[in-house]
């Protein structure tokens, strides 16, 4: 049987579990408090209000959706510029009550944390003044109070997708075409936090060209090795750092931007189940990496874009881990901060998909081209 016939740690109804990997001495989990307060369970929820349609899956629908928008890479790259228009909300906390929230959730020293961050719009308060308000500042001082957290035993992981990713989802490059991709170099697209991050001291960036990660740390080398090999890797299949993160039940912290919006691990049960039904969910896509100054050609497997940016369940799906507790919301201040542990959100996306692909609706490859 191979290693992920069953899920690779344990679940809620007893399923087997992996016996290569110590459970008993996650870091930091034994500290992370549970959800205590159940009305505190969704901001999400009271959206439903707003988006009630959303309640009812319509596959008429979604492949209505895919066909138009994947179909017209005009549409996509003027979401795009809508997107990069848009002003954020303003979103204020005082520095020390940011501080000793994240240290509650679980963020404290040797902890395994995967940190996602919106910080535009994030102002930090000295007593009723704003201390650090422009994105260059609160990223520094978001970024140092997380370290002083870890402390020397912790490690941090970061996402840092770099910007080709965002052009292939516009039709920028051709779908044989071979992008450069190193990690000492290539800028980081999703967020100035991240970008300051990875070009830090002690953070090591992995090879893999899709979906980055990056991290700091004692764990640093575990959750990156062996992520770019012959066995054409998938981005958060099982040899990805994300898998990974999920074995060690790190904890997913999100800071100025909802954790339903971008929890990147919601993606790793699809990528290592043996039987996921969707049989054209992966496509074989060629980078060249470059490592000690020396580029190399390597094949890699991707989600199909139609499946991977997926827009009507993906909100339902955001919903759903609220709705169970998975995901728990909440705010400091205006400043909104989530988290969830990544044990628990393995094990839900994996419950939900012992009858079918959750949380896309369909076999998409017979519905939509």
């Amino acid at each position: 049987m191979s290693l992920y016939a069953e899920p690779p740690f344990g679940t809620p109804c007893g399923a087997s579990v992996r016996t290569d990997v110590n459970f008993a001495d996650r870091p930091g989990d034994q500290m992370t408090p549970r959800a205590e307060d159940r009305e505190q369970k969704s901001l999400a929820l009271r959206e439903v209000g707003v988006f009630w349609w959303l309640e009812m899956p319509s596959v008429i629908l979604e492949v209505l959706m895919r066909n138009v928008y994947w179909r017209w890479a005009g549409l996509r790259r003027w979401r795009r510029r809508r997107e990069r228009r848009r002003r954020p909300a303003i979103q204020a906390c005082a520095r020390e009550d940011l501080c000793a929230h994240l240290e509650s959730i679980g963020v404290r020293s040797g902890a395994l944390v995967m940190l996602h961050t919106r910080v535009s719009g994030v102002h930090f308060l000295a007593g009723a003044a704003a201390e650090e308000v422009d994105s260059w500042h609160v990223s520094r001082a978001l970024l140092s109070l997380v370290f002083d957290l870890l402390g020397p035993t912790g490690t941090l992981a970061m996402v840092t997708n770099a910007k080709f990713q965002h052009d292939d989802l516009e039709g920028k490059h051709s779908a044989n075409e071979a992008i450069t991709y190193d990690p000492e170099r290539t800028p980081c697209s999703v967020g100035l936090a991240n970008e300051l991050f990875w070009r830090g001291n002690g953070v090591k960036r992995s090879l893999y060209p899709f979906n980055m990660l990056a991290a700091r740390g004692p764990l640093a080398d575990e959750l990156l090795r062996d992520n770019l090999n012959e066995r054409k890797p998938s981005p958060h299949g099982v040899d990805s750092g994300y898998c990974r993160f999920c074995q060690l039940n790190g904890l997913v912290v999100s800071v100025g931007v909802p954790l339903r919006d971008c929890i990147t691990i919601a993606h790793v049960v699809e990528e290592v189940r043996l039987d996921w039904p969707i049989k054209d969910f992966f496509i074989e896509k060629r980078y060249r990496v470059v490592q000690g100054g020396v580029a190399k050609e390597w094949a890699i497997r991707l989600p199909r874009e139609k499946y991977d940016r997926f827009c009507h369940c993906g909100k339902k799906m955001g919903l759903d881990l609220v709705a169970e507790g998975v995901i728990h919301e909440g705010r400091v201040g205006t400043l909104r901060v989530d988290w969830a542990r990544a044990g628990e959100v393995f094990e839900f996306f994996w419950r939900k998909t012992e009858k079918g692909p959750y949380p896309y609706y369909g076999l998409w490859g017979s519905l939509s081209t």
